[in-house]
Formats: C-alpha cells, structure tokens, sequence
C-alpha cells in the first residue's frame, strides 16, 4: 500500500493573518502553485491528505475534492510540515534522513515524520489541538490583549504564548527561512511525552526551512519560480499556441508557453534573469513587457502595454494590468488598470481599482514594519509593499503606505492614504472605517464567485460568518 502524505498546519497559522484567514498556510501561493501542491508532488502514487484548522475542512474539501481532509491517519504515514519549503532534491533528503519511526525537528518546530499506526494517530491528535478551537480561542484572547494594551501602554508578550514576540530580521523564527535556526524554541512538553510513549527516533535538521511570515513568502518567490521551472517537463512552445508576428523571446530556452495561449504583437519576453511561463489559456497584451521570472496562471489575462517585473507570479484566472514588480497574485483577481503594485502579496478574489497605487520602499531607506499577528513588527526588508486578504477591493486611485495589511474582505476608498493595518471586515476610506456587514459582504461575494461560474455553497456562509466572529472576538485585530 502506498503511503499517507500528510501536510499539516502548526501553531505559527496566525504568523499568516489576515491572508491565512480563510485558507491554511499550506494553501498559500508561491512560485507556479502552492506550498501544499510542491510538497505532494514529489510523491508518486502516495495518498494526499492534509490537518488543517477544523473551520477550515469544508472549504478545503471543495479546494481539492481528491484529497483527505483531517482524517486519522492508518498504516504508513509521512508527516510534512505545510510552511517547509524545499529546493531541488532537498526534501527527499531530508526524508531519508529520518528512520521509520522518527521525527525530525529544528528548535520547538516539527518539519517532518515517518509515523505508523497508533504513533501516527498520537500525533495527528496533537496537531489538531495545537490548531484546534481551544487554541484559536486563546489566539483570540491574545489578539484581544494587544488592542488593549496600545489604549494604556505599550505590553511586550511573554514567552509561552501562542504568537511570537519578535519578528526582527536576525531572530530565530526570521532564519527559519535561511535554515540557521538558533534552537532557542523546545519541542512542547506534551510532544515530547508522544515521542517518549512511542520511542521514536528523533532527528535534528538545521538546513531545513520553514516559512515564518507572509514576507518571506514575497521574497522567495523568484527562487522557488526558478526551482519550479525546472520540474517542468516540457519547454518552448505548444502547438496550439499563438504567437503574433513582432513578438520578441529573449533567452528562448527559458520560456514556456502553454496549450491555447495567445502572444499579442509587440510583446517582450525577457528570460535572460529568469524564466517565463505563459500557462494554458493565458493572454498576454500588446505591447506589454515580461521580464523573468514570471508566471502566468491559466486563462489569465495580462492587458495591454503592461510591465510585469522580476519575482511576479499570477494565479489563475486573473486580469493584471498595469506596472508589477515582485508581486504574488493567488486565483481570480483583478488589476486590470494602470497604476504600481509592488514586493505585495494579493489574495484571492480581490479587485484593485484604477491608478491604485502601493509604496514599497521608505524614503529613509529604512526597513519595513509591517502588523503581523496582532501588532506592528520590524521585518528586517528594505523593500515590502502590502499583503491583502482574500475578497477585498479598492476603489480608485487608492493609495497604500508601505508596508499595509488589508484584512479579509474590505471595501477601502477614497483619495485619503488609510491606516498601515485595516481590520477584517472593513469599509470606509483614510482613517474612517466602519464595519462592513455580513449579510452585504456576503451577497457581493457571491455574485463575484458566480460571475466565474464558482457556485456560492453553505461552506462559505459559515467560512465568513466564522471569520467575522473571529475578528470581532479579537477586538477586530486581524
């Protein structure tokens, strides 16, 4: 019997508010796909499952139908952490590495296992309550905390709660993704008690990476397209695409143009820093500039005269347009007009209006603070736009700082600059933000998934209802 791939979710899903809101870590975009569908791919003939948050299952159940969602493992089972992210060759690796019964771990994190019968059922349980309801109150709790604490005075958190305190660029959780975690962080008392119960063997590895905050996934993104690039099977053209006369391919051997894509005329591919994948169905403009590396999602479209810089990767069935530079663009969202989106990541189904605009380098040069889970934290990058959370739109000519969280679902307008961090369920513009309605948020996010032929399902109504009671029990701090 072939074995159980499980990806799971762990502790830090808040480090990945507001855009891991709605969706697990492991789904999030990175590079030609997501963190989850990298992983799984490089197993032939496993099982696919995955431990997400239990609001989560429903939705994630219609995401990727041919998976198991948050069922007990049986038998043989390979356990992946969902923020690990691997370059070529490097997962197997570090899977073999680790012994049948084993565990391997870098600091308080668990990267991978290799777990049997009640040895995988012991540790699947202790995922989910590490991301269960108990906890997620508690998060809440601590997110509530923070609100609080700004109106009095200023309140570091202590150690041994669920957020993380520190977030400057040199810290233990930063190097997770430069793989030289300092261990300062232990494994929990309660995995160690399994580790003891079932002797398993346990592993240590310091090259390992995990993905800490949304940032580091903006900043990988142009090594993982690379890395991705190069599992792909095939390369050139395909013969049912249309490629107009005047269209000039820089660096051929680096480009990739799927079934059925169309290539307007005075396009310029240029691969020569990176390479270029036009994905199947895909449109690209005339006149529009593509410098690698960049992809193209299926059936989407990139609109005329557009420049789409190094390090951009777009979903599928999105309409970009105007100037992009090292942005992350997740499935069915629109930038259609002129106006600069920059080093951001863009959720789902999110609609960004003419001449928006987004800050991505300081004046003094300085690094980024950007909120992340709960209160404004120092990323260590000189370069960071906005990261916006699924289901959210801006009116035109909006303007963001840099470093700006928008949350789930908001409606931000107006000429005036809003706030760095704009609560779940906003609308308003500048500083003037009032609670968007649930009812009205809803129905508008319906006729959106309908005109993509995407029907509205009970799951969703409990996805917002739920992501609305959360941001309110966390005194709208997420």
């Amino acid at each position: 019997m072939p074995p159980y791939v499980c990806i799971f979710e762990d502790k830090k899903f808040s480090n990945f508010f507001p855009i891991s809101l709605n969706q697990s870590v492991f789904e999030l975009r990175i590079g030609f796909q997501n963190l989850r569908l990298r992983l799984h791919e490089e197993f032939v003939d496993a099982i696919p499952g995955v431990l997400c948050r239990e609001y989560l299952s429903a939705t994630m159940r219609l995401r990727a139908p041919d998976i198991s969602v948050n069922e007990m493992p049986g038998g043989e089972t390979i356990f992946l952490n969902g923020r690990l992210i691997c370059y070529s060759g490097e997962l197997q690796a570090l899977l073999q590495k680790i012994p049948p019964n084993g565990i391997c771990i870098k600091g308080g994190y668990v990267m991978a296992a290799k777990l049997e019968n009640a040895a995988a059922e012991d540790f699947a349980h202790y995922i989910q309550k590490r991301i269960g309801e108990e906890s997620i109150e508690k998060l809440c709790e601590e997110l509530r905390g923070y609100v609080s604490a700004k109106k009095t005075a200023e309140k570091k958190l202590k150690r041994g709660t669920i957020l993380s305190a520190s977030a400057e660029e040199g810290s233990f959780e930063d190097d997770h993704a430069v793989g030289q975690d300092s261990l300062e962080e232990k494994l929990p008392k309660e995995l160690d008690a399994i580790i003891n119960k079932h002797g398993m063997a346990v592993v240590e590895a310091q090259e390992a990476r995990l993905l800490s905050f949304p940032w580091q996934i903006i900043e990988e993104n142009r090594r993982v397209m690379k890395d991705d690039f190069q599992r792909l099977p095939f390369r050139g053209q395909s013969e049912e695409t249309v490629v107009y006369p005047g269209v000039h391919m820089v660096s051929e051997e680096n480009i990739s143009v799927g079934e059925a894509a169309v290539i307007k005329p005075g396009v310029v591919l240029d691969a020569s820093s990176g390479p270029i994948v036009i994905s199947d169905g895909a449109v690209i403009m005339a006149n529009s500039t593509l410098v690698g590396p960049v992809y193209v999602g299926k059936n989407s479209i990139v609109k005329p005269a557009s420049k789409i810089l190094e390090g951009t990767s777009i979903g599928d069935v999105c309409k970009i347009g105007g100037e992009v530079d090292g942005t992350i663009f997740a499935a069915y969202s629109n930038k259609q007009h002129d106006g600069f989106i920059g080093h951001s990541y863009v959720g789902e189904w999110v609609n960004i209006g003419a001449g928006s605009n987004n800050s991505d380098l300081k004046n003094n040069y300085s690094p980024v603070r950007m909120w992340c889970a709960g209160t404004m934290r120092t990323t260590g990058r000189q370069f960071l736009g906005l990261i916006m959370g699924d289901h959210s739109k801006t009116g035109i000519t909006t303007s963001f700082n840099t470093g700006t969280v928008i949350g789930f679902n908001c409606n931000v307008f107006g000429s005036e600059m809003p706030d760095k961090f704009i609560p779940s369920f906003s609308w308003g513009q500048g500083s003037n933000m009032s609670v968007y309605d649930l009812k009205k948020a809803m129905q508008t996010a319906q006729i959106v998934l309908e005109r993509r032929d995407i029907k509205w399902e009970q799951s969703h109504t409990q996805l917002f209802t739920k992501i609305f009671e959360l941001s309110e029990k966390c005194g709208r701090n997420v």
